[in-house]
């Protein structure tokens, strides 16, 4: 665990070094906080559904900590707040865990069924059905 935190500090030493000296430094910069940004945004669509969206907002404000100070803050406050709520709310109450569990799974039978792939996957088995077509589809 240490030699990968060595190799991260050994990382973000080199960004700032190529950062602050090179003359294409201000390149850099812009390019992490686009960078930054867009993962961020990813990871912030992706909460909802199942797999790593909140790993993925913390990674992009991780990003964006390289070049903003209020990145940093932010991404440790939230990172509290969650912890604060789950160890508060979610862990070991068995109803706030099947109304996430029901909750993600309507969020991402709704998702397919509004960008058409209920009806696709409805095709694939042999049923036709009106209700799963997209009302997007027209």
């Amino acid at each position: 665990m240490t030699a990968t935190l060595d190799r991260l500090k050994a990382l973000g030493a080199h960004y700032h070094r190529v950062r602050h000296t090179h003359r294409l430094g201000w390149v850099l910069r812009y390019v992490t906080i686009g960078v930054g940004f867009l993962v961020t945004l990813v990871g912030a669509i992706t909460i909802p559904y199942p797999g790593p969206g909140w790993a993925i907002v913390f990674l992009g404000l991780l990003i964006l900590s390289q070049e903003f100070e209020w990145a940093a803050r932010l991404r440790k406050w939230v990172m509290a707040r969650l912890n604060s709520f789950y160890t508060d709310y979610i862990d070991g109450n068995r109803l706030a865990q099947v109304a996430l569990g029901v909750g993600t799974c309507a969020i991402v039978l709704g998702t397919l069924w509004v960008t058409g792939a209920a009806a696709l996957v409805g095709g694939w088995v042999g049923i036709d059905a009106d209700w799963l077509r997209s009302p997007l589809s027209g």
